[in-house]
C-alpha cells in the first residue's frame, strides 16, 4: 500500500536495552536529518560497539533455557557462583567469567564498564534488571564514580525476557570500541 516507502533492516545483534539504545540513537539521527541509507550504514557499524553484559542471580533459569546443565546449575547455586555473560560478535550470549556472590557480580559489571566504555560522558547507558532495583541503583552508583555517563536509563525487564533470565538478573548496556564484543 506504500510502494514509494523505502525500508532498511538492521540486525542490532542486541537485545533489551542494547537494542533500545541503538533505536534511540537512530531516532536522534533521523530527527537531525540523516538520510536513510547513511543512517542504516551508521547503525550497522554502531552495533559492533554495543556492549551488553549481565549476570543472573539464579542459575536454574539458564538451565531451563538449555544454556547449562542441571548439575552445573545446582552446584553453582549452592556455591553462589554468578556467571558473567555478554553478547559476542554474532549476538550470541556467552560466558566471559564467574564470580562468587552478588556484590562481586555487581562490581564485575562496573569493572567491565570502566575497562571498555568509550566517551562515557557523551553517552546514555542502560541498566536493565529483573526485580532488583536496589542492585541496579548500586551498579549505577559504581558507574558514576570513575567514568560517569551523560545519563543512565534504568528499566525493569519485561515478562518475556525476565522469564528467560529470572529474578535478580542485572544487565548493563553501553558503547565501547569496535572490538568490544570480542573482548
Amino acid at each position: 500500500t506504500f510502494p514509494e516507502r523505502k525500508i532498511r533492516l538492521v540486525d542490532t545483534l542486541s537485545a533489551s536495552l542494547g537494542e533500545g539504545l541503538i533505536v534511540l540513537h537512530a531516532a536522534e539521527r533521523r530527527d537531525a536529518g540523516a538520510a536513510l541509507d547513511d543512517l542504516a550504514d551508521e547503525l550497522t557499524a554502531l552495533r559492533r560497539r554495543m556492549c551488553q553484559v549481565f549476570s543472573v542471580d539464579d542459575l536454574k533459569y539458564l538451565h531451563r533455557s538449555g544454556r547449562i546443565s542441571g548439575v552445573a546449575a545446582l552446584a553453582g547455586n549452592i556455591l553462589s557462583i554468578k556467571p558473567l555473560l555478554k553478547g559476542n560478535e554474532e549476538g550470541k550470549i556467552v560466558c566471559f567469567g564467574r564470580v562468587r556472590g552478588r556484590k562481586a557480580a555487581i562490581k564485575a559489571l562496573a569493572d567491565r564498564y570502566n575497562e571498555l566504555v568509550v566517551d562515557a560522558a557523551d553517552q546514555t547507558i542502560g541498566i536493565a534488571h529483573a526485580g532488583c532495583a536496589q542492585d541496579a541503583e548500586a551498579l549505577a552508583e559504581l558507574l558514576r564514580r570513575e567514568k560517569p555517563p551523560r545519563d543512565i536509563l534504568t528499566v525493569c525487564y519485561e515478562p518475556v525476557t525476565g522469564s528467560h533470565v529470572g529474578p535478580g538478573t542485572l544487565a548493563l548496556f553501553f558503547l565501547g570500541g569496535d572490538d568490544v564484543r570480542s573482548r
